[in-house]
């Protein structure tokens, strides 16, 4: 049987026009959203120095409260988070309010065209930077695995003279051949 939906408030502080510039940490909270909210379960608002959310989840606060506390980056050194109390007061514009706690109007005010264009060059910036990254990860991994896989063994005495037996002493390599040299001074 699965837990009764809670909401809660999270309150978190920080530089976010830096922040969200920085795609770990956006990804980061991304990674605990997800795991915390019931599937897209969650609104928000931001300003420079705050994000506000709203979020439904069938976790306690104490396990939203230990998954925050373990995972969440120290980019964000300050935040808030507390079950939404059934009465709460505050002063929002009408059209925050209804973004945050999922209200709806008659009229809502369309979003500034300009705004949503600098919104989307953002994410698609940052999508960009995040398949470029993962493709680079994928040559890497290509890369590696067309290396041969050799086992290394300590350079002794022994195994030289084995080498030598078994091949001749022309099949000895240039640090092989040192060693040898060295070994007789």
């Amino acid at each position: 049987m699965e837990g009764r939906i809670r909401e809660y408030l999270l309150f978190m502080f920080g530089d976010w026009n830096r922040i969200e510039k920085n795609v770990e940490v956006v990804n980061n909270i991304k990674d605990i959203m997800e795991t915390i909210v019931i599937q897209e379960e969650f609104s928000f608002i931001t300003g420079k120095d705050i994000i506000i959310m709203c979020i439904k989840s069938r976790m306690t606060f104490e396990e939203i409260d230990g998954i925050i506390k373990e995972f969440l980056t120290p980019f964000i050194n300050t935040l808030f988070l507390m079950p939404k109390p059934r009465k709460l007061s505050y002063r929002l514009d009408e059209n925050l309010k209804n973004l945050l706690f999922g209200k709806t109007t008659k009229n809502p005010k369309p979003i500034d065209p300009h705004v949503a264009e600098t919104l989307a060059k953002q994410l698609k910036s940052i999508m960009a930077a995040k398949v470029h990254k993962l493709n680079r990860e994928l040559d890497k991994s290509k890369r590696i695995s067309k290396f041969k896989k050799t086992t290394l063994t300590p350079m002794t005495m022994d195994s030289l003279l084995d080498k030598i037996i078994d091949k001749g002493i022309g099949s000895l390599t240039t640090q092989e051949t040192e060693f040898l040299n060295n070994f007789n001074k």
